[in-house]
This record gives C-alpha cells, structure tokens and sequence, in this order.
C-alpha cells in the first residue's frame, strides 16, 4: 500500500523543522528534499523562501529555466 502523499495539507511546525533540516542535510536539493517530504517542488520553494533560506528568485527557478 501507498503512503498518503501530504498534498493540500497544512504543514505544521514539526514539519517546517524537518523542512529546514532536510533542506541542509542534502545540500539544497530540493528534488530531494520534496520526495522525502512527500510534498510539491513548488511547496517546498515556498516554504524555503518564507524561512529566509532562499530568496525569491529561487522560487520559481525551475519554471523559469523550462521557458
């Protein structure tokens, strides 16, 4: 069986910590960090970016270097 991906769900603190964490563990992979999470890409940049942890034009770098 599946584990229930964590889509449209509110993160909770616990979750931002581990977020913060993982963040540093694997270098900024961000690829990385989301499948651990079980969360979106875009979630994650998001997250990052209101922890101060990336700056904003990170946020949408993968969009933008698909254009």
């Amino acid at each position: 069986m599946k584990p229930k991906k964590n889509r449209r769900t509110k993160w909770t603190s616990e979750e931002r910590e581990r977020l913060k964490n993982l963040f540093e563990e694997f270098d900024g992979d961000i690829v990385k960090v989301s499948t651990e999470l079980r969360r979106g890409e875009r979630s994650i940049r998001m997250n990052l970016f209101f922890m101060g942890l990336i700056s904003e034009s990170e946020v949408d770098k993968k969009l933008i270097e698909q254009c």
